[in-house]
């Protein structure tokens, strides 16, 4: 992401700073973005506009083109799209920390606010961990226009599958 800004991890109207890699991107344990994005390319093709750029066991950043994706009346990204872009985000953010693909991975509960109205162009969304367990997981996410204005925040639980035997968690 060059030249590009990314949000604080703090959820709610941070100040954009300078996106720097994080230092256990692509560590042992951690799927890295390429392996993320051929991740969604197999299993969810419906988002093809979408795009991890950075990725660890604590954080993900994704890029979507806006403009390829559904809007309501008046241009603005609909709630269903913006909804899906969190929830991946999150689906993505929790693999990562796996350390491998976990389709089964399920949504339990996902809590958005839509705050601003996006426009079609570039969003990012930002997922950081907030508890990881071994069966549950809660991840906050924001969703960013082009200009960097909160468009969404949400709160997303997924119930992880047991593993099996030999399989960590990462």
């Amino acid at each position: 992401m060059s030249g590009a800004q990314a949000s604080s991890p703090d959820v709610g109207g941070s100040v954009p700073r300078p996106h720097t890699p994080s230092p256990d991107a692509g560590t042992p344990g951690t799927l890295s973005p390429d392996e993320l994005n051929a991740l969604v390319q197999r299993q969810f093709p419906d988002y093809a506009a979408c795009r991890v750029t950075d990725a660890s066991g604590t954080h993900l950043l994704m890029e979507a083109d806006g403009a390829r994706l559904r809007t309501r009346p008046g241009g603005t990204i609909s709630g269903p799209e913006q909804a899906g872009l969190v929830d991946l985000a999150a689906f993505l953010l929790i693999n990562a920390r796996l350390g491998r693909p976990t389709p089964m991975a399920l949504t339990t509960s996902l809590q958005i606010s839509y705050l601003n109205r996006p426009r079609p162009g570039l969003l990012r969304t930002h997922a950081r961990m907030a508890k990881f367990g071994r069966r549950l997981c809660v991840v906050l996410a924001e969703l960013r226009d082009e200009a960097g204005d909160l468009a969404a925040s949400a709160t997303v639980t997924y119930s992880v599958p047991p593993t099996t035997a030999g399989q960590g968690t990462g």
